[in-house]
């Protein structure tokens, strides 16, 4: 069982603030970025000026999935490396803490930031990319109609289509009393519907007028050919989603939701979330060894590989994703291997240290054999 001293809650408070204080940096350095890029879409008439500040929040918290191993690896670089620059680390050694003992450290705050780290990435992080999503979309949606009047008629696509609304509500997602003509190929169509609601397919993205209760008609140029139908509801296509819109939707499906689904593409997204409280305890572990004392070593001479090593790792992961959304890797094998790659470096830097502790136990062993 393991037992507390007040070295090791010394560690681990350090430890704490400075995971508190990268992760605040981190998560300003990406809001600033993320509403700098918002901005500059509002400008282009892609946002609603009004939800940039709401976007840029809900964003930033998505962005913890990433962000928080990021900030455990180096809030330990940064510790271990001020304490063995004050020379705080050798005065440990000298009173009997072991390497072991501050791995063992390590390690609980790891899987302590990994519990935090899970919760994240496969509950909070998807929750708050939706509520921005549904926000962005909603807005988008209200954009629609702003040029919209009720009682007025307004045209669009070049005079293609004609749309008239009697009364629009609030939100300008509801409406009452339309009336729209289109142009289609060698026909005009005509709706007349009593209500209708503005809606963004989850699945596509598109966007649709979704009408209720009303008539089409369908008139051929030449005035060959004319038809009557009648609809209880009848959508209208506004506005084709894209691609980047699709990657976008799917980091906001829940967990459970991409499980069942259990394409390559959902299978991969699952396993990226649940790479994020393996990398986060993977990355603490590697951070000790990286902070080797040694002479003349400055506080942060551990960073520069730590950095390296933090590229190399996430860069792999990202690989490894595309290739299991493509079908080009197998999903059993997924990004597991990419992890069980890093253990492995993890255990060899470790090794030397283990091992000397185990000849030293050995030979004391020995030489309590021969009294």
């Amino acid at each position: 069982m393991f037992k507390f001293f007040i070295i090791d809650r010394y560690i681990l408070k350090e430890l704490s603030l400075n995971v508190a204080g990268a992760t605040m940096i981190l998560m300003l350095i990406f809001g600033g970025i993320r509403f700098i890029h918002l901005l500059g879409k509002a400008a282009e008439g892609a946002v609603p000026g009004e939800t940039i500040f709401a976007l840029a929040a809900y964003e930033s918290v998505g962005a913890l999935i990433l962000l928080l191993p990021l900030a455990a690896f180096l809030s330990v670089i940064l510790v271990l490396g001020r304490m063995g620059n004050d020379g705080e680390t050798i005065a440990l050694f000298a009173c009997g803490i072991s390497r072991n003992r501050l791995l063992q450290v390590v390690l609980l705050f790891g899987l302590i930031l990994a519990i935090a780290s899970g919760f994240i990435s496969l509950y909070l992080a998807p929750l708050a990319l939706a509520k921005g999503y549904r926000l962005e979309q909603q807005a988008l949606l209200a954009a629609e109609t702003s040029g919209l009047v009720a009682g007025g008629f307004k045209e669009t696509n070049n005079g293609q289509r004609i749309f008239y609304a009697e009364s629009l509500a609030k939100d300008r997602i509801w409406m009452k009393n339309i009336f729209i003509q289109a142009q289609q190929l060698a026909q005009k169509i005509i709706f007349r519907a009593t209500a209708g609601r503005l809606k963004t397919d989850e699945v596509t993205g598109d966007k649709h007028l979704i009408l209720e209760n009303g008539y089409r008609y369908d008139l051929a140029n030449d005035g060959s050919r004319f038809r009557i139908f009648r609809f209880i509801h009848h959508g209208v296509l506004i506005k084709k989603g894209g691609t980047q819109e699709f990657k976008v939707r799917h980091k906001t499906i829940p967990t459970l939701t991409l499980w069942e689904m259990g394409t390559p593409k959902d299978i991969s997204e699952v396993q990226w979330r649940l790479s994020m409280p393996i990398a986060t305890v993977l990355l603490a572990m590697l951070a000790v060894p990286l902070t080797r004392p040694g002479p003349r070593q400055g506080r942060y001479a551990g960073l520069v590989p730590a950095i390296l090593a933090y590229i190399i790792y996430s860069n792999t992961l990202g690989i490894a994703r595309n290739w299991v959304e493509r079908g080009t890797l197998s999903t059993l094998l997924g990004l597991w291997w990419v992890h069980g790659i890093m253990l492995l470096v993890v255990l060899i830097l470790l090794w030397p240290q283990s091992l000397k502790k185990t000849l030293h136990q050995l030979n004391r062993f020995r030489i309590w054999m021969r009294r």
